[in-house]
Parts: C-alpha cells; structure tokens; sequence
C-alpha cells in the first residue's frame, strides 16, 4: 500500500477513523448487498484536501462504481465531512493508468481505460495520401485479420464493456462469471468476444477457447442428435477452456437446445472456466429464454453497448481510414460522423463506400464527393421518426398494448412509459404539444408538457428508478428506445 493510502487511512476521528465512517456512510447509501459487492477489502475510501478519494484494484471496478455510485459515494461522504467534495479515484494496481500497457501474466489485473479521443494520427488536407500497409497480424478463417481488444475505440457508451473485456481475458473469468454483452446490431458485441478470444489465447498459448455462435452451437446440437454423436459433441464444449458464444439470443424458443446448453453451462462454471456471452438485449428481455438460463446469465457480469457519441464516431471513423491505409481529412470524417449514427458498420460501410468511389472515379477524397457519394446513403437512414414508431418502441418494451397506452388508466404501469413516449415525441419527432396529446389518448398540450418535465427530473435525480426489470435508470431506458426508434 502506498505511503499515500496509508495517510488516508489515518485515523480522523475520536473513536472511528474517517474511513470506516465513510464506509458505513456508503453502505447505508447503496444498501448492503451492493455495498459488499463492490466496496469489499479491494476498495479503500478516503479524503485528501476538498477530494474523496476511491483506491480501487483495477479499472474495471473503477469504471463501474464511477458510472453507477458517483452521486452516492459523494452524498455519503459529504454528509460526513460536512463540505463539499469532488471524486477521484486511484487505481493501486497500476503505477501509470494513461500509458499503455505492459503484458502482464496471467492473473494480472491491469485493465486499460481507452478514450474516445484516443490518440492517433491527424488527419492531412491531401484526399487520398497512403499510408505504408498495415502490419501483417494473424488472420480469421474469412481471411480478415483478427479483431482486438486494443482496436477497439470506446466511448462514453462502451468504455465498460471495454473494460469487462479486458477483465475478463486477464483474470480468466476470476472476477466475474459469466460475462455478458448486450446491445444492438453493429455496436461491437462481436468484436470485444473476439478480442477477448485473441488476448486469452495470446497470453495462455494453446488455450482451448471455443467461440461460435449461438446458431452454430443450435445446428451442432441437432446434427449431433441425429447422428446419435452427443457424447462427442459435449466432450467438445464441455471440455472447453473458455467459451464464448455470440448472439446467445438465438437460443430463445428452442427449449431442447437450451436445455442442453443449461447443462453445459453448469459444467464449465463448477469447474470456473471463463464464459462470454453476447445478445442483442438484456438477458431478462430476451423472449422465451428460460428462467434457469438468464438467472445464471445474471449470476456474473451484464454491460450494455450503448449506440457510439460524434466523438467516438469520428475516432472510429479515423481508425478504420488509417488501417485502410488511407488519410481521411477531417472535414469528410465529421460530416460521415454526423449523417450516420446508428452503428459502427453502417460507419465502416459508408468509409468503404467514399474510399472505393475515391478510387474508380479517380477524384479527390473531399467533402464533395463524400456528400455526393454518400447521398442516397444518408437519405434512406435518416428517416423522419413518426409518434408511430415511438408507440410501437415504447410498447414492445414495457410489453404494452397500443390502447393501453393511448387510455385514461393512471397506474405506474402504464402512465410511467406513456410519460416516456410523450417525452421522446417531444424530443425526435418535432410535433407539437397538442398533437402529441391527441396522439396519446386525446390529451391537451398541458398533459405533455407536464410529461415531458416529470421524466427531465427523472434523468437529474440521481436515485435508480425502476420502472422496468433489467433496467437501474430513466436514461437506460430511454437509450434503448432510442437505439430502436433509430434515434
């Protein structure tokens, strides 16, 4: 321990140091269940000057408690202290966290934090100028190269799961099990489970690490039943070192086959073998998935992906250009990044697209052409959002019937989500507050106008609102349906 968390660990009060006072301050703040789970012995509390400050053992624990107990642990320790305090955190197992790792043996803790504005080459004026050819890295069985970890650009949305992943290839599933990843289509689910196959083979060589798909596993089940081969089958997967098993979603309704991959799940786990999942929704959404599944789904670690912000876009964007060998200039970059915001593939297209037609017609890679080459592109994704498309999100989510939704009922079940539909009509539709409250059942302009502020503290207030199971706050719920109104 450093000279620094010992002096912060001196004791401040007559009777109870400072930091067992903190620690029950915290407790009584986020309950104790929580408060067992991630401020154990491996997290330390203290204030040093006008700063409370969080010793936590890796980056991992340092994202999560800063994105789900920030407004807490600052509440609890001012009510402490009795002044106000800013939250820093110190993570004790790394001597320098903004500097790239050092390979690390297994069972190192080490998780790097990757920001969106994660420093790289600046884009130059010149359209096409290329770039020396990448390094050649092991390939795919489709002939790509293998995806990693540390390609991988994070946002505010995906700094997590980033970390997750990086957790979860280093410690082998030691600090949580199973893993899971969810999130819509082209996010990067696929690219953080291969990551974390390439890290756990790289640093353990000859690993068995099993990764497939959730559709590949089906089909290999019901071949296996046929030829009346199961035995093989299961040998394969059950003497896995890892498994990691992509769209997991795939699963639901096939009770036969989920039944069989309850039965290999329970084996690797008693025998602590590391397990990655990735889904395209929460594990308690995903219809038809058999309780005894998503109870041991929920068992370990659930991160979501959330839909990339301009900033993680543009450095995505720039990323790819330069693995492409190809300089983008920034004025394309940014218009590419504003136009196209649903998922880092519709991104990746758009860049092929400009770089091909680039090439064929023989013109300058610029603004022009982008906008040009890019026209029916951005035309066919930036739909206009209807009241429609907000009802039919917001239905499916809460698993509502439209005419629940539109009637007089007042019970938290179904005004709660019709104050988040009015609310989302306001913020992406552009009608007006009167046609928003015909819409929704004939109501005047004041009924929306009180909706859309009731839910506007909902997302100030720092308290978790459960109104939907799978969900801690108003601005997950909300990120999900915008993620499926196409917002």
């Amino acid at each position: 321990m450093t000279a620094h968390a010992q002096q912060l660990q001196q004791p401040q009060r007559a009777g109870m140091d400072l930091e067992t006072e903190l620690r029950a301050a915290v407790a009584r703040k986020v309950g104790d269940a929580k408060f067992g789970l991630w401020f154990g012995e491996g997290v330390r509390l203290g204030v040093d000057g006008d700063a409370l400050e969080v010793g936590v053992p890796n980056g991992f624990f340092r994202e999560w408690i800063r994105g789900h107990f920030s407004g807490s642990l600052v509440e609890a320790a001012e009510a402490v202290v009795g002044r106000p305090l800013q939250l820093t955190f110190r993570v004790d197992a790394e001597s320098d966290v903004d500097t790239e790792p050092k390979p690390k043996p297994r069972g190192g803790r080490a998780v790097e934090v990757v920001r969106a504005e994660d420093s790289r080459t600046s884009a130059q004026t010149n359209a096409s100028a290329i770039a020396p050819a990448p390094v050649e890295r092991p390939r795919a069985p489709q002939g790509r190269p293998l995806r990693r970890l540390d390609d991988f650009i994070a946002g505010p949305g995906s700094r997590l799961a980033l970390a997750a992943a990086r957790e979860m290839a280093t410690s082998m599933g030691s600090g949580f099990n199973p893993l899971v990843i969810h999130g819509g289509v082209g996010l990067g689910k696929t690219h953080l489970l291969e990551g974390i196959a390439t890290a756990m083979r790289a640093a353990n060589p000859g690993l068995k690490v099993v990764q497939l798909t959730a559709e590949a596993f089906t089909n290999g089940f019901l071949d296996a039943m046929r030829a009346n081969s199961l035995t093989g089958f299961r040998s394969r997967y059950r003497g896995a070192s890892a498994l990691i098993l992509d769209d997991v979603h795939f699963l639901a309704a096939k009770r036969a086959t989920q039944n069989e991959f309850l039965h290999t799940f329970n084996a690797l786990c008693s025998e602590g073998v590391p397990i990655v999942l990735a889904a395209d929704q929460h594990p308690r959404l995903i219809a038809k998935l058999t309780d005894e599944l998503a109870t041991r789904f929920l068992g370990g670690m659930v991160v979501k992906l959330d839909a990339p912000d301009p900033a993680t876009r543009r450095a995505i964007l720039k990323n790819k250009a330069l693995a492409r060998g190809v300089d983008v200039p920034d004025p394309v970059i940014a218009y590419v990044a504003e136009h196209l915001r649903g998922s880092v593939r519709e991104l990746e297209g758009a860049l092929h697209s400009l770089i091909a037609h680039a090439l064929l017609t023989g013109k300058r890679l610029d603004l022009n052409l982008a906008k040009t080459a890019l026209r029916d592109t951005i035309r066919h994704t930036a739909q206009a959002i209807a009241l429609k498309d907000v009802e039919r999100a917001v239905c499916r989510l809460f698993s509502l019937d439209p005419e629940a939704l539109k009637s007089d009922s007042r019970s938290h079940a179904v005004a709660h989500p019709r104050m988040l539909a009015m609310y989302l009509s306001r913020k992406h539709t552009g009608a007006a507050y009167s046609e928003i409250g015909r819409f929704f059942g004939g109501r005047n302009h004041s009924t929306v106008i009180s909706a859309e502020k009731k839910v506007a503290s909902w997302l100030q207030d720092l308290q978790r609102h459960r109104l939907l199971a799978g969900f801690e706050t108003v601005a997950d719920i909300l990120s999900t349906l915008e993620s499926e109104i196409g917002a």
